[in-house]
């Protein structure tokens, strides 16, 4: 089969057409910064989250530099390549047949999208990397687990990985078209952008109700949970079903639900296997599907002893709020937890190692650097209830002494401040202007 054709369509840049921009992603500098190296560079993240956007800015960055012919954008999703995944050498015979198509000069940028459709993909693109001096890989798939584990065995060291999550704060506001001011100074952030505050509490409290998938974002609200419900389950049922062999899909749903329910809350595998009439064995395997599709991820107990990390129950956390408020059942108490979660997920954006601190109180984020503890972090919605916020600091002030961290943060709605109890230091940040630190 050639493929001619579907790459002259597919590289809309070798017509002098440009591909759709987009919101430019934080995350695209930082892939820029490697296209002189021979690293591979692997795009992951969960469906739909704008990994083949990103591509298309890089393809954009690229051609700065670079002649059209050298690049060749690839996706791999398209149902033209239904043939493609059933043929273990396919992906030669493509690339073969783009030398003959474009005879491209010097060095080869391949971006290719949804690479874990090709059968083969990991030993070809190995063997292309030990033997062309000129070939460079910017690969991106939907599942952590398919890139990491295939990758890390054929090529350890050749690769960085890049994680792509659904718009963060910043990106949001920018598909606004608001004008923001950030800073690495949550002070600074709050006093040169006060006067939009209002504002910016709104769009954040969108994001809280219907997440931040880039389509959501743009769409009008009445089609919003369509399309949401229509993710879900393609995250279930095209990347981790069919990837993972799971026989028993309404279990996998039953757990998914319970989790999604369960947000912020500490959850043991035995509780949600009684109630989901399973082994506990089986939900550790599925949750574990899960965080390779992205869905949602686990945070376990801070202790030095790995033995207690892996004994406690786990909290668990979801891609996206508004994905789970769509598919699971909402309480009325939920804007702490769906605050709680959004979080979690900007410091799992960012790179962050976090756990759950529990003594006598608890607190929500203990966040490492390293062996070191860089901060905690209380997410306490309604500072206002005088008990609520008693409860918050006694257990932030307990883990401040037990970790040795002289300065804990309090992500609040709409209170900025500061207090010092028992000499530890406690700053009070709204969570508009914690989600906008540089």
């Amino acid at each position: 089969m050639a493929y001619e054709e579907i790459m002259v369509r597919q590289n809309r840049h070798w017509r002098d057409e440009k591909f759709p921009a987009g919101i430019e992603r934080d995350i695209k500098s930082e892939v820029v910064r490697y296209f002189d190296t021979k690293y591979i560079l692997v795009v992951t993240g969960v469906r739909r989250s704008g990994k083949s956007y990103l591509l298309f800015q890089l393809v954009e960055a690229l051609l700065k530099k670079i002649p059209p012919e050298n690049v060749l954008y690839v996706n791999f999703d398209d149902p033209v390549f239904l043939r493609l995944r059933t043929d273990p050498g396919g992906i030669e015979t493509l690339y073969r047949d783009y030398l003959k198509l474009k005879a491209p000069k010097g060095k080869k940028y391949l971006l290719l999208d949804e690479i874990q459709n090709v059968p083969n993909w990991e030993k070809w693109i190995k063997a292309s990397y030990d033997m062309e001096e000129d070939i460079r890989f910017i690969i991106t798939g939907s599942n952590a687990a398919l890139l990491s584990s295939e990758l890390s065995t054929l090529l350890t060291g050749r690769n960085l990985q890049f994680e792509v999550f659904p718009f963060n704060f910043g990106e949001v506001l920018k598909s606004k078209g608001e004008d923001i001011i950030v800073s690495p100074d949550p002070r600074e952030i709050y006093v040169r952008n006060y006067g939009i505050k209002d504002t910016l509490r709104h769009h954040l409290d969108e994001v809280l109700k219907w997440g931040s998938f880039p389509e959501i974002v743009f769409l009008d609200e009445p089609h919003r949970e369509a399309v949401l419900k229509e993710y879900y389950k393609d995250i279930l049922y095209r990347d981790i079903v069919p990837r993972f062999e799971v026989r028993h899909a309404n279990k996998l749903e039953e757990i998914a639900y319970f989790v999604m329910t369960n947000i912020s809350n500490a959850v043991s595998y035995h509780n949600i296997g009684e109630l989901a009439g399973t082994h506990e064995n089986t939900v550790k395997e599925y949750l574990t599907y899960f965080e390779k599709a992205y869905l949602s991820f686990q945070v376990v107990k801070f202790s030095y002893s790995l033995k207690e990390q892996i004994k406690n129950p786990k909290k668990v956390y979801f891609i996206d709020t508004g994905m789970r408020n769509t598919v699971a059942f909402r309480f009325s108490q939920d804007i702490g937890r769906l605050s709680e979660n959004l979080v979690f997920i900007d410091l799992r954006r960012r790179g962050k190692k976090v756990y759950y601190w529990k003594g006598k109180g608890e607190v929500d984020f203990v966040v490492k650097d390293g062996m070191k503890v860089e901060q905690l972090i209380q997410v306490c919605w309604d500072i206002n209830d005088a008990k609520t916020k008693e409860r918050e600091l006694e257990g932030l002030v307990e883990a401040m002494g037990s970790v040795e961290v002289e300065e804990g943060i309090v992500i609040t709605d709409d209170y900025f401040g500061e207090e010092e109890i028992e000499g530890k230091k406690i700053r009070f940040v709204p969570l508009w202007c914690w989600l906008l630190r540089k």
